[in-house]
């Protein structure tokens, strides 16, 4: 379905970038798929059988301990997905988001699936404070400022999800 979009082009969702997404969506054309080069602020903290968990220092949502998890097999949707990756995908976010609510001490831990600007899939992990910006309210991933990671508090955190993921086999 096709609505006008406004005429100002911000970010990178497909609402204004859709021949690129179009591109991405493509196993040839994926950039996670094609080992490009990822944003400098990125760091992978663990690679999983069948995932890689990775943060950024940006933190959307302005949110401690933001980080995502990135299916090694190219799929856009859930419904992609086979039973058996489903499966096993779903079982690495269980593990990265145990260890980001262990690590993190957050209330809670929300899940969200856009692939609206990268349409290779990947799952978001916010942890949820008491005391965050978005009380009974969706978070607003575009937020990035105030940046919560003071000095070297990012470091931390990565080595701190790494020490919690230990007992993980990588692949």
């Amino acid at each position: 379905m096709y609505r006008k979009a406004s005429a100002e082009k911000k970010g990178g969702s497909f609402h204004f970038r859709l021949d690129r997404h179009l591109k991405w969506a493509e196993k040839d054309g994926c950039p996670v798929c094609n080992a490009e080069q990822q944003p400098a602020d990125m760091v992978t903290i663990k690679e999983m059988n069948h995932s890689w968990l990775e943060a950024s220092s940006m933190a959307q949502g302005c949110l401690w301990g933001k980080c995502h998890v990135l299916s090694k097999k190219h799929y856009v949707t859930l419904y992609d997905m086979n039973e058996r990756d489903l499966l096993n995908f779903m079982v690495d976010v269980q593990k990265a988001a145990r260890a980001l609510q262990i690590v993190t001490g957050a209330f809670k831990i929300n899940y969200e699936i856009h692939g609206n600007s990268v349409p290779h899939l990947h799952c978001h992990l916010f942890p949820r404070y008491l005391n965050d910006l978005f009380p009974s309210a969706p978070i607003d991933y575009r937020k990035v400022s105030p940046n919560p990671y003071a000095e070297e508090s990012f470091d931390y955190f990565v080595q701190a999800m790494r020490k919690e993921l230990s007992w993980v086999p990588e692949n």
